[in-house]
């Protein structure tokens, strides 16, 4: 520790003992807690200090001075510039564990009663090529346009010709609003994309997206377009097929949306089979398969388009079991528990980033549904939700991670919880 008056370090030495969610390493040195973004276990690394707090430093790598077993050369040559992947250089194997290990800490530290239940972390098949929609970044127009992703810890652009982490079809999408750009035939004042594709059908669609707006999460007064105007793709998931736009969210891998679609199925199996309730449903995704187990499901979607979509893949499919709310969910939710509390049997949520929120878990609590499954692509936000649920009533009884997102210290998990029995 320097004394006092006495500058910090330029540089120092650390090595580093594990990675921890937000993707960095962590190590130790002279008392506190030291975060290298693109380190790797038992790297011996020589740092330059970033940012420093009073409990840890943020550290960023100078020199390798001894790699850690597990690294491995990244194979994009923008992956440490790019803020799109932050673990490329870690072998996959270990990246799995590591995020395997992340959930089981998290959910046995807030949740005690939970430690006998195993925490599994399911690899994706295939952890390059997995992606099928993604948002992209544009600036400048004419010969100085850039196409890519936000460099790490800034706004400039990394200006990007291909992407490994995308399906073959999703980077033809990225070269044409490239040309579009270069080429003067695209809006100039279009900052941001979302870009989909369905590699069955060899097609991708792009959508101007709202810089104001999470990822995968279209405004709620730009979702005006009517799913027949033809910017659709055709999915199959799990036996349903479904029509999507990239206006509206979806999962992006392509080759989990399977495991993750009947994980869920599995789990409602057990439930009452009277009302099913499907909180921020987007196109339907998990609503049709619920629909061939329950006698009614009730879908809540804020956006216009997404509730379109969920209503054309119920019509689809024969199911007139759905009835799909337009409406933000915890504002429906205080209009209905105003009349009388609603009895569903299953009551299945799946947020957007930030979580479902307080509100919504009160809801849930007064509502008391026998069975809660919560699908979540945030740990953080999720044990937040859950926490807000008591004890007394509800317990843990299944957790698991998917490794949705490759490369990238993101994952999905699926959780269930089951009334207790007075």
């Amino acid at each position: 520790m320097p004394e006092r008056g006495q500058k910090p370090p330029a540089t120092f030495e650390v090595t580093i003992e594990k990675l921890v969610y937000g993707g960095a390493g962590l190590g130790r040195h002279a008392g506190k807690v030291v975060f290298v973004p693109f380190s790797a276990p038992g790297d011996r690394l020589l740092v330059r200090p970033v940012v420093q707090k009073k409990n840890y430093t943020r550290a960023a790598l100078v020199r390798i001075l001894q790699e850690g077993e597990g690294r491995t050369a990244p194979p994009c040559a923008y992956f440490g510039s790019c803020g799109g992947c932050q673990w490329q250089h870690i072998e996959y194997p270990r990246q799995v564990e590591t995020k395997r290990k992340i959930l089981e800490e998290l959910i046995r530290h807030r949740f005690p009663e939970a430690r006998p239940l195993p925490v599994e972390m399911r690899a994706c098949p295939q952890p390059y090529g997995y992606r099928s929609r993604a948002r992209i970044q544009t600036r400048g127009f004419g010969e100085h346009a850039s196409v890519g992703f936000y460099r790490f810890e800034s706004h400039s652009i990394e200006d990007i010709r291909c992407c490994p982490l995308f399906r073959p079809a999703l980077n033809d999408a990225l070269e044409s609003v490239r040309e579009s750009r270069r080429g003067g035939t695209s809006d100039p004042g279009a900052l941001e994309y979302e870009l989909a594709c369905s590699q069955e059908e060899g097609r991708w669609r792009a959508s101007q997206a709202d810089p104001a707006v999470e990822e995968d999460f279209s405004a709620l007064g730009k979702q005006t377009q009517d799913p027949a105007e033809g910017n659709l793709l055709k999915r199959r998931i799990a036996g349903f097929e479904y029509d999507v736009s990239p206006a509206v969210f979806f999962q992006a891998n392509d080759f989990l949306l399977d495991d993750l679609v009947s994980t869920v199925r599995d789990l409602a199996a057990d439930s009452s089979t009277g009302a099913a309730l499907d909180l921020f449903c987007g196109a339907g995704l998990f609503s049709l398969p619920l629909a061939r187990r329950f006698r009614e499901v009730v879908a809540v979607e804020s956006s216009l388009l997404a509730c379109r979509l969920c209503e054309q893949n119920a019509s689809a499919a024969g199911l007139g079991n759905i009835h799909v709310v337009r409406a933000d969910v915890a504002s429906w939710m205080r209009s209905i528990s105003s009349l009388a509390p609603p009895a569903f049997d299953l009551v299945l949520l799946d947020p957007p980033r930030s979580g479902a929120g307080a509100s919504v878990m009160d809801f849930l609590t007064q509502w008391a549904p026998e069975t809660i499954i919560y699908v979540s692509c945030d740990p953080q936000m999720l044990s937040r939700d859950i926490a807000l649920l008591p004890s007394r009533e509800y317990r843990i009884d299944f957790v698991e991670g998917l490794d949705l997102f490759p490369q990238t210290y993101h994952f999905e998990t699926i959780l269930r919880l089951k009334r207790r029995r007075p």
